[in-house]
């Protein structure tokens, strides 16, 4: 649910159409802060990684041996006000929403209302959905909470809702906004992040609990755990509680604004609040004297099953609204959010008893969020072993097995996917008698340990990450839980020859820019006047010219993300102008007389355009000419 959806397109628009050559670098790992030892070095820690990054307030909970350990706040929740941040300050919680919808429906099923294994189609068939793989892989509601259907993530004008009521029936959401319901892959595949997936998951607590999706949360899931004041719904109670939300340096009031898919990301809730989440999971499912959820259904919570990585063997991943991470040697589960102005966290380890809740009203450091992350696991588990899986060997022949480049093939944003195309992708290699991973053209390698026959993990982590197994079609498919990557094998060749292609287009487009700087002089001077086919040389410009005025218009945009305005307008017109000027322009230094215009005139003009028109044709394979970020 984050703003960072309209930032993510810019850059990936500006990194396509200036066809940036240099290909992404694996970076050194970044050391995390220092351990602390004793509780008032921890709160110190935690002071000087929101002051070094400028964030304006946090919220922080901490559970040890089950119990609440320390709850307070750092910083400011309302820079106006002068109102400090606290245990009960009410923080936009973003995706953390989504633990909630998957303890309702696993509530529905146990009152046997429900069967997350049944069939979407049958359960919802009002829900607009195409899946041409319905037949053998169908949709069942489990793949909505493992993000495993296959759908989008949400449309640009499908995240803010900006002009219908607050309560906008989900339905509606789902059949104005069908594209995200178009299965891209056979559903229990892949993994692919979903927020669609959460709304229609919020939709069937409301069909099947016979209440809105909130409401039978509140009953039956709030008020159990004792959480009065946070809720989906904004309410006199968390409104005056609630944090202002901030972005960037210095800080900037970020506005409230509602969102349709509110399952996936409006609760609101302070950090005392989801201690009491945490402590429920460190429970097993137990909420003072009452079980609230069985043990073993939050057992289900915390692991993948569904999708192709857990059916061959790796146990770490997204499980329903509840993932497992290894970080810092520790396998930790819990869930992670992100809406204007907010960045929010909770992870818990029910084996050691400890478990956090970390939440900021700020979206100007994520490194912030990370930091605090590091730090409270490495202090909460400083007295525990961190046991690490055995390594094995493996011959070399079987290693080579899997060696080779694999190319991200589970976009999160399909309009995005051409990002992933250029700049993603893991090249793994045998050195040494080892497997190493690296990014195509990485200087740092990182070697993977084997701990299974096709099972691998890094250095300092506990257990599998990573994992190799042979798609329906025998393509080799590699997957990496943590950072989500599923790769196919392929030959990089086309890669190697896509960056050339655009990296040429770039150089020769920029050069019409430098070259036209010299007009207004040369005018001057009288050096242009009589000059046949002026034209030849100012099209290719002017198509130039309005894909820099597309980029401008993208940094515009941001604010109003999804609504027709003269800024997305400009985004809509200037790709379809580009397009229609490249295409004139290769006409005009084709089809003009030799003898008429200087032949290095020509040859420059005529590059430029074929220049326009390589990006002309990546820009539509992409899906991207007459984009159309508001509304149909």
């Amino acid at each position: 649910m984050r703003r960072i959806l309209g930032r993510a397109i810019t850059f990936c628009l500006v990194a396509c159409m200036l066809a940036v050559a240099a290909s992404p670098q694996t970076e050194p790992e970044k050391q995390p802060p220092s351990s602390p030892e004793t509780l008032e070095e921890f709160e110190k820690a935690m002071k000087d990684v929101v002051e070094k990054n400028r964030v304006t307030g946090a919220g922080v909970a901490l559970l040890s041996h089950g119990q609440l350990l320390w709850c307070g706040g750092i910083g400011k929740a309302d820079l106006a006000a002068n109102r400090d941040v606290t245990c009960d300050t009410e923080f936009r919680a973003g995706s953390i929403s989504k633990t909630f919808v998957a303890l309702a429906l696993l509530k529905l099923e146990e009152e046997g209302k429900i069967n997350l294994y049944a069939r979407l189609q049958d359960v919802a068939p009002e829900i607009p959905m195409k899946n041409r793989w319905a037949s053998s892989n169908p949709v069942r509601i489990v793949n909505l909470l493992e993000h495993s259907a296959g759908f989008d993530d949400m449309q640009p004008s499908e995240v803010y809702n900006r002009h219908d009521r607050a309560d906008y029936p989900l339905l509606e959401v789902f059949k104005r906004f069908t594209e995200p319901q178009n299965v891209r892959w056979p559903p229990g595949t892949r993994f692919a992040y979903s927020n669609p997936g959460y709304g229609i998951a919020g939709y069937l607590i409301e069909k099947i609990g016979g209440q809105p999706f909130d409401a039978y949360i509140r009953k039956k899931i709030l008020a159990p755990l004792g959480i009065s004041v946070g809720d989906f719904r904004l309410t006199d109670a968390n409104r005056a509680a609630l944090a202002q939300g901030y972005e960037g340096d210095p800080p900037r009031v970020v506005a409230y604004k509602n969102i349709y898919l509110r399952p996936a990301g409006d609760m609101k809730a302070s950090p005392g609040e989801l201690a009491r989440l945490v402590q429920f999971f460190l429970r097993r499912g137990r909420a003072g004297d009452v079980q609230l959820v069985k043990p073993e259904q939050i057992a289900r919570m915390e692991y993948p099953e569904t999708i192709s990585s857990a059916k061959h063997g790796l146990r770490l991943g997204y499980g329903l609204a509840n993932y497992t991470e290894s970080d810092g040697g520790v396998i930790t589960h819990g869930h992670d959010g992100g809406i204007d102005g907010f960045l929010s966290s909770y992870r818990y380890m029910p084996e050691q008893n400890w478990g956090y809740v970390v939440l900021l009203n700020s979206t100007v450091s994520g490194k912030a969020l990370g930091d605090m992350n590091h730090l409270a696991i490495a202090f909460l588990s400083r007295d525990f072993p961190k046991p690490r899986q055995p390594v094995i060997s493996l011959e070399t022949k079987d290693l080579k097995k899997f060696s080779g480049y694999y190319a991200p093939r589970a976009p999160r944003n399909q309009l995005l996917a051409f990002l992933d195309e250029l700049a993603g992708g893991t090249r793994v290699r045998v050195a040494n008698g080892m497997l190493e991973r690296s990014a195509l053209f990485g200087k740092s390698h990182e070697p993977l340990f084997p701990v299974g026959k096709n099972l691998f993990r890094a250095e300092k982590e506990p257990e599998a990450t990573a994992v190799f197994f042979p798609d329906a079609t025998g393509r080799m498919i590699y997957v990496r839980s943590g950072e989500e990557a599923y790769g196919e094998r392929v030959l990089p060749v086309w890669r190697f020859t896509r960056l050339l292609l655009l990296a040429t287009s770039a150089v020769m487009m920029t050069s019409s820019l430098l070259f036209a700087v010299s007009w207004p002089f040369l005018w001057i001077f009288g050096e242009l006047r009589g000059v046949k086919h002026l034209r030849v040389r100012v099209v290719p410009l002017c198509a130039v010219l309005s894909l820099l005025v597309v980029l401008y218009s993208f940094s515009k945009v941001f604010d109003d993300i999804g609504t027709f305005n003269f800024w997305s307008f400009l985004i809509f017109a200037g790709t379809v102008a580009f397009a229609l000027l490249s295409l004139a322009g290769l006409a005009l230094a084709v089809s003009v007389p030799k003898k008429q215009i200087h032949n290095w005139v020509r040859i420059h003009s005529l590059l430029v355009s074929m220049a326009c028109c390589v990006v002309t044709l990546f820009l539509s394979a992409w899906h991207l000419i007459g984009l159309r970020l508001w509304a149909p």
